[in-house]
């Protein structure tokens, strides 16, 4: 009979503590997981305004923080700031070891979540453009593509289709030129047709349009044009993402329209914003350009300090992209002494010195040539492609029709339209039946799986079994968009 009421007595005592401990631990919980979101809005806004070494000081903040509750979403989060800090910093190896580990231990969350699995793989894009390795960021980009193609909201979707485009563009610089511009055109197109609140940032166009301009026959005031309109969205923005590679843009321009005393000064901006953001690829890339303007000015003591800056950070970052250098430190240095110093050898001097101007005006003769000739074949090329161009619209409109009639003819037509795509399809699978090719047209010319199944009287589910079949019979891998992988041929 005593037990009850020592029983009741102990329910008295012990609930009101349970729920007590219970409540407060879910407080400090809570706490913990407000300090992991406070940490981690302090490591998006250093990445925003550029500074890597302050995202990677709050992202492992928030890590460490986000271990100790077990929120798996702060530690997800936390490891992909860090690795985005250490992309910017240069230190793309690194940034890798965090990639992966997302990829091994957080695989539920990034199948979940759609937006971190494009921000991840646009990263791990970045990370192989940056240390040479073009065939895998292409891969990495394109998946974004399949990625955006997943979202529900039209808007969203355009977004990462920007970003996918852009990358892609990227990719191409300094290899495939038509690649740069056709996908800086999807870039445009997809800016036109973006309507809403959030906005569309320009400055990844701008500058990848005056980088185009600029790397692809020289065009100086094209690039000049596009710079310029970067630089306006720039100077509304002191933390625009967007600045040091702006003015390092600018400075090359300027270089190469010999205006030196203004490139100096844009590539003195650049190196301020290199330094304040720990940014040890500008600052390779401005070294070399500060030693170029220093030499193209006759300054051999400043050009001589830049190149020794420019082959130790160079030395210390081994995977960065080699960029070269006209003149060696050690000839430099030896023109410096020899002007300071006279050399007893003057006969010699002057006998070097007239073989050096006969051998200049050598060159400077076949270079003049070479130019003269080079525009000739420019203005050729240029007036060709302008009659290829008109031949190909009037083509692809005649097919357009002929695909919308289901006419039997559009097998010739297309043949002749691309033969060169047809030829192509031909040596992949040389079985290929006039049907199939027809039905490769469609493909060219983006028709949707509604579309052709209306133009050839079959239903969507027939279209797509005729994709399938030939994705099997011309080997083109399951993971790749059909279309793009047509336009790609």
């Amino acid at each position: 009979m005593e037990k009850k009421p020592r029983n009741i007595l102990v329910k008295i005592i012990f609930i009101p503590v349970f729920v007590i401990l219970l409540t407060s631990n879910i407080k400090a919980t809570s706490g913990n997981t407000k300090e992991v979101d406070s940490l981690l809005n302090l490591a998006k806004k250093a990445s925003d305004t550029q500074s890597p070494t302050q995202t990677i000081f709050f992202a492992r903040k928030a890590l460490l923080y986000s271990e100790k509750i077990r929120d798996k979403e702060g530690m997800a989060e936390s490891n992909f700031l860090i690795a985005f800090g250490l992309c910017n910093a240069g230190n793309y190896s690194e940034s890798f070891v965090y990639i992966n580990k997302l990829i091994k231990d957080y695989s539920d969350y990034i199948a979940d979540n759609l937006d971190f699995r494009f921000k991840l793989t646009d990263l791990a894009g970045r990370n192989y453009l940056a240390l040479g390795f073009r065939k895998q960021a292409i891969a990495e980009f394109k998946k974004e593509l399949t990625i955006a193609d997943l979202g529900s909201i039209q808007n969203e979707k355009l977004e990462k289709l920007y970003n996918a485009n852009i990358q892609l563009s990227a990719c191409y610089e300094n290899y495939k030129s038509d690649s740069v511009i056709y996908y800086l055109n999807k870039v445009k197109a997809i800016h036109k047709n973006y309507h809403a609140p959030r906005h569309i940032s320009k400055e990844v166009l701008y500058f990848n349009l005056a980088n185009y301009y600029f790397y692809n026959g020289k065009r100086l005031d094209s690039a000049s044009y596009y710079n310029e309109q970067l630089l306006k969205i720039v100077k509304t923005n002191p933390f625009d993402y967007f600045e040091c590679s702006g003015f390092r843009q600018k400075a090359e321009i300027l270089y190469t329209q010999k205006k030196y005393e203004e490139s100096l000064e844009y590539s003195l901006k650049v190196l301020a914003l290199a330094k304040k953001k720990s940014n040890l690829e500008d600052r390779i890339s401005i070294y070399k350009l500060l030693a170029d303007n220093y030499r193209a000015l006759k300054r051999n003591e400043d050009e001589l300090f830049y190149v020794n800056k420019y082959v130790s950070i160079k030395d210390s970052v081994a995977k960065a992209s080699a960029m070269g250098i006209q003149i060696s430190a050690d000839r430099i240095s030896d023109e410096i002494a020899n002007s300071k110093n006279k050399s007893l050898n003057r006969k010699l001097g002057f006998v070097f010195l007239f073989l050096a101007a006969i051998i200049g005006i050598a060159i400077i003769g076949i270079k003049r040539i070479k130019k003269r000739n080079n525009n000739i074949i420019d203005l050729k090329e240029n007036q060709i492609n302008k009659l290829q161009d008109t031949r190909l619209d009037k083509a692809r409109e005649e097919l357009i029709n002929l695909a919308k009639e289901d006419a039997p003819e559009i097998t010739m037509k297309f043949k002749e339209a691309y033969p060169e795509l047809n030829e192509k399809l031909l040596q992949i699978q040389p079985n290929l039946v006039n049907t199939e090719i027809a039905f490769c047209a469609y493909l060219k010319l983006n028709f949707t799986t509604k579309e052709i199944a209306t133009f050839i009287g079959v239903t969507p589910r027939a279209v797509q079994i005729r994709k399938n079949r030939l994705r099997k019979k011309l080997n083109i891998p399951s993971d790749e968009d059909i279309y793009l992988w047509m336009d790609g041929l």
